[in-house]
């Protein structure tokens, strides 16, 4: 074998066997050696994203609206402790045909369960073969996985509340009958299965979204009709037939007693033998009384120390009540089919939602946004205007995923309600009004909610650019009942206002505290488009005024387009939203006396003409 190779591939084969000598590398062992690197390096990764979140939540995976990844069970626990102790209950209607019955919350108590909520997100990326737990874990880094919590719910009260409303629906079979000369047919009659209901409500609840509400159809049997024919009854025998007795509606909490009369009872009544009531005259009635029963429940006004960190109550929470028309109507029909004389009159409790035994579980704990304005150079009635609608929002609190109105916090701008004649904007002049000023602090608190990041719920821009409140595109007007600010409070915590007057050096500002989210908003500089130049100044004759004597009650200003893009990093997103505001332009107008030689008012450019906007309504500048 030797023998046969050739001079040069024993040279080559000699070299390969020398010691020292290096080996010819070919371009697949550079790949193959480069796979081998990334594979140990990403195998490294995965291990230590596995050990270091072996005892924590896998990140993106929440709970509700909540975020538990990166933390452990324990801490993911006490999140949903704070995040989820107001977790709304959803809303439950039972219906049958068009007929829709809602149920009281007082009926529907949630309760979540939030260690299974945390055990299930533990979970995530955890079960079946490695591919899958690995691709959980990427999709929730990625994207997120939200987990709906359970609800658990009091089935006995739950029960009562459809017998309730059965007993209204539920009805005997009509056997073949002679009215007169008529002989009328049989009739099948219905009941309800209450607890085949009761599951379908408590499947229905289980898998509700917090948006909708839940919507239950009755499980209703029909009845067979007897099977005997009832003859026309005699006169006399239709003469011996005596109305139901009236009813005492009684409710012992309140100490309240009512009656349904005679008068009531027989505007029910459509048939005796068998009984067969109507309910709406007493749901007509009931409707009427219950203007008079309902209270609205009032909530707590609180205080905090920034330098302490801690919450007083400036106004205590009250309970309040309503009547439960459909439950009162249920008791009054099985009284009247019981032959009963007394039925309850069903009050229900409502529970303040802020409620002042409760500030602990508020997470009310540090400033979350402030934003200010100035006022400095105004008239007396417009800094007592801002002084009188800033009061009226101190202590205010927000539960969590509430929305703020500014209009129902400043109640009626009138001046039966402190408010006096400034300045506002009618139109398209400005003119003397009550309430002139109150859009200064419906500005600072736009302000204080933007720089939050605050969803803005709805927000108006004034007509055209007002000064006091600096670069234009960040005003908010309003003018009640009409035109309101309002914003969601998307934190998760209860959040408190608390606004603070200087009117010394003209500067009103409001604070939000509550517990600040994880996000960083930006704000970007106002943008102006489209600018209109402002048609040429009006003189109006007033014949108050001297000879030689002007007076401007009107200033210019520019119309123009303002853009402001705000920018909210949370939890690893990105989102941004835009904010148009549109102005229109403003003439100078001077009032001059009779006999003054009027400037001729040029004839404003076809272009401009077209781009103007259209008069705002009444605010207050």
């Amino acid at each position: 074998m030797q023998s046969t190779l050739s001079a040069s591939h024993r040279s080559r084969l000699a070299r390969s066997s020398t010691p020292g000598s290096p080996i010819a590398r070919t371009p697949f062992d550079f790949l193959a050696l480069l796979l081998l690197v990334l594979v140990l390096a990403l195998t490294s990764i995965v291990i230590g994203w596995q050990f270091w979140y072996s005892s924590r939540i896998f990140s993106g995976v929440m709970v509700a609206d909540t975020a538990l990844g990166g933390i452990t069970r324990v801490q993911a626990l006490g999140r949903l402790n704070r995040t989820l102790a107001s977790y709304p209950p959803p809303a439950v209607a039972l219906t049958y045909g068009e007929q829709q019955w809602p149920l009281p919350a007082s009926q529907v108590k949630a309760e979540v369960d939030r260690m299974d909520a945390v055990n299930r997100a533990y979970l995530v990326g955890r079960q079946g073969a490695i591919g899958r737990r690995l691709g959980e874990q990427f999709v929730a880094a990625l994207g997120g996985i939200k987990i709906q919590p359970d609800f658990g719910f009091n089935e006995e009260l739950l029960r009562q509340a459809i017998a309730e409303v059965a007993a209204q629906v539920q009805q005997p079979g009509l056997p073949a009958r002679q009215i007169g000369d008529v002989m009328l047919p049989a009739e099948e009659g219905r009941a309800v299965d209450i607890e085949q209901t009761l599951m379908d409500l408590l499947t229905a609840l289980q898998a509700h979204s917090a948006e909708d509400v839940v919507r239950v159809p009755l499980h209703v049997v029909d009845l067979a009709p007897p099977a005997e024919t009832l003859a026309a009854p005699t006169p006399a025998a239709l003469a011996a037939v005596a109305l139901p007795q009236p009813v005492l509606l009684h409710n012992a909490d309140f100490e309240l007693d009512l009656a349904v009369d005679s008068a009531l009872i027989e505007a029910m009544v459509v048939m005796h033998s068998p009984l067969r009531i109507d309910n709406d005259p007493l749901r007509r009635r009931l409707t009427d009384w219950a203007e008079q029963f309902d209270l609205p429940a009032r909530d707590a006004r609180l205080h905090f120390n920034p330098a302490t960190g801690s919450v007083t109550v400036l106004q205590p929470s009250q309970p309040g009540r309503h009547l439960d028309i459909e439950a009162t109507i249920a008791a009054v029909h099985a009284a009247l089919t019981k032959g009963a004389t007394q039925a309850e009159l069903v009050l229900v409790e409502t529970s303040p939602a802020v409620d002042m035994n409760r500030v602990a579980e508020m997470g009310i704990r540090e400033l979350v946004a402030s934003g200010t304005t100035y006022f400095a150079g105004s008239s007396a009635a417009r800094v007592r205007n801002i002084e009188v609608a800033a009061e009226k929002f101190a202590g205010l609190v927000i539960p969590p995923g509430e929305i703020f109105s500014f209009n129902q916090g400043v109640e009626d701008v009138t001046s039966a309600n402190g408010f006096e004649d400034s300045l506002i904007i009618w139109g398209d002049q400005t003119a003397v009004g009550v309430g002139g000023g109150v859009c200064q602090v419906s500005t600072t608190v736009f302000r204080a909610a933007y720089s939050a990041g605050l969803p803005i719920v709805e927000r108006y821009n004034h007509g055209y650019v007002v000064s006091w409140y600096g670069e234009p595109g960040l005003d908010a007007t309003i003018y009640t009942p009409t035109v309101d600010f309002r914003f969601r409070n998307d934190t998760g915590a209860y959040l408190l206002i608390d606004p603070e007057v200087d009117t010394s050096n003209g500067v009103i500002t409001f604070n939000l505290y509550g517990t600040k989210p994880n996000r960083e908003v930006t704000v970007s500089k106002p943008e102006q488009t489209e600018i209109i130049k402002p048609a040429a100044p009006e003189y109006r004759i007033d014949e108050s005024l001297a000879p030689g004597q002007r007076k401007q009650v009107e200033w210019e200003q520019l119309g123009m387009t303002v853009t402001v893009t705000r920018t909210i990093v949370e939890s690893g997103t990105t989102r941004t939203d835009t904010m148009n505001s549109v102005y229109q332009p403003w003439r100078a107008v001077y009032l001059v006396p009779p006999g003054t030689e009027i400037p001729a008012t040029p004839t404003p450019e076809p272009a401009a003409t077209e781009t103007e906007a259209t008069a705002a309504p009444a605010s207050a500048p």
